[in-house]
Parts: C-alpha cells; structure tokens; sequence
C-alpha cells in the first residue's frame, strides 16, 4: 500500500520508543510518497477550531480519520478544542474534489463520546492551498460546530527581507477591524475594515528593522470608532522571509476563555 509522507520530525523518537518489532517491521515495508509543494495531485489542507465551548474533537474526510493528534494508550484520547489547529506547521494532503468533513468527539471524552459536530462538504482545488475554520458557539443545547469558513491560502512571494501577514476576523460580533502597525495607535493603518467571516488580502509589513525576527508593534483598531480592542499594543515576535496569519476570535462583549482575543500561526515559509 502506497502511503503519503508526512515530515513529522518531532514525532519520530515517540513512534520510535514506543512502537514494538512488529510495528517497525510493517513501517519499513510499507511504500511511502513523498510530497513536492504544490503538486497537483492532492489538496493540502489546515483545520483551526474557531468555535468557542468546543469540545475535544477529530476530524474526518469521508470516514476516514484525517487529524493526526497522538493518543497516550490504544484508545484515542487526543484531539483539537478551542483554538486548536491542525496541522501546527505546514498542510495536511487530501485528493482534490468533493469530500464530506466531519468532526467527532475523541470516544474517552466524558460526555457525548464520539458524538459527531461537523458534517459538511469541501470541494478542494488540485495543487490549492485552504485553511478551513470552524465557527460558531458550542454549546449543551447546540452540541454543532458551527458551519466553516473556508479560506484559499495563496501563496505570497516570500522574501527573506520582507515578513507578510494577513488578518482574519471571526470574532462574533465583533466590529469591522483595521491593523495598526507601530508603538502608537495613531501610526498608519496596514489593514483596513475587515467584518467578521471576511479576510484581508497578504501585505506586507513596512519598516521591520534589523535582525532576522523583530518585534512588531500591532494595534488591532475599531474601524468605526478608532478605538483600540486593548489598552496595550501587542508586540509579536515574526521570522523575514515568512508569512502570517493574524487572526481573532471569541465573543466580543464577554470575559475568560470566550474573550476576543489575537492569534497568529505561520501559514507559508
């Protein structure tokens, strides 16, 4: 059987501690495909768990398991909640074309075991890039991931000098948000009045100075009101040559784990 081969270097010493002969001998005689960027061949995918309240979940396409968190014992027990994202780092692969994506509680969750909270349909693209966010408020009467947005992650034209982001707004209720980058909320705007379930186009970030990873002052701004979403510009450590997704989520208006709050992964480097 002919697998797909995933570069997952740190998982490499816990297969290796933990997998018996048996295991090793079926590992070293199975064929494996190594992935060239971009082939036209798969899709590549990357799921973030934006809905507030979630429970631990695992993702499917068409049945089969498509998330790969590690489990402790025989059972799975690992998976992705709120602000979880998979995979941390780079793509998952997939056939292009339609395919049903679900997502089910991990079977040793204390409630609602193995219950699924996704059902949808992607139609990914041959060789395309997506990220694919969840919505929506969990909840015990809405026991439902809310619908996806899906978003195409376009490659920009990377540049060791250069650092590119991009804003997500899926925030609920949040007003349309502009980025402010600089020590002072009055410093020019980068990005301009993105509402929620909308994202901004790639840009890039002017005036980095020295170094390979600078801190960067950003200020996330009401569009309407100019005021800040905080008191205290957010000062965020980025590598040149790479490019970001800065996004938000959480319920606007409320407090603790569903607060607004910014994130960033790295999405191409």
């Amino acid at each position: 059987m002919k697998k797909i081969l995933y570069i997952l270097t740190a998982c490499i010493g816990l297969l290796t501690s933990c997998a018996k002969d048996d295991d090793l001998e079926s590992v070293e005689n199975t064929e494996y495909e190594r992935l060239t960027p971009g082939d036209t061949k798969y899709s590549y995918l990357k799921v973030l768990n934006l809905t507030p309240g979630s429970p631990v979940v695992n993702y499917y396409i068409d049945g089969t398991k498509f998330s790969a968190s590690l489990a402790s014992s025989g059972i799975e027990n690992a998976g992705y909640t709120y602000n979880g994202l998979f995979p941390d780092f780079g793509y998952a692969a997939t056939t292009p074309g339609s395919h049903k994506l679900t997502a089910k509680i991990i079977p040793t969750a204390a409630a609602d075991a193995s219950l699924e909270v996704l059902n949808t349909t992607i139609s990914p693209a041959p060789g395309k890039y997506y990220t694919i966010y969840t919505t929506g408020q969990y909840s015990a009467t809405n026991k439902m991931l809310g619908t996806p947005f899906v978003l195409e992650d376009v490659k920009p034209a990377l540049d060791t000098s250069k650092i590119f982001v991009r804003l997500v707004n899926l925030a609920i209720g949040l007003p349309n948000i502009d980025l402010v980058k600089g020590p002072l909320v009055t410093d020019p705007k980068i990005i301009t009045n993105i509402g929620y379930g909308q994202a901004s186009d790639w840009v890039v970030v002017p005036n980095l100075g020295p170094g390979t990873a600078p801190t960067v002052p950003l200020w996330y701004i009401n569009a309407d009101t100019g005021a800040p979403l905080s008191t205290a510009v957010s000062n965020v450590i980025l590598t040149k040559g790479r490019a970001y997704t800065l996004y938000i989520r959480g319920i606007f208006g409320t407090t603790g784990t569903t607060a607004v709050t910014t994130t960033f992964y790295t999405t191409f480097f």
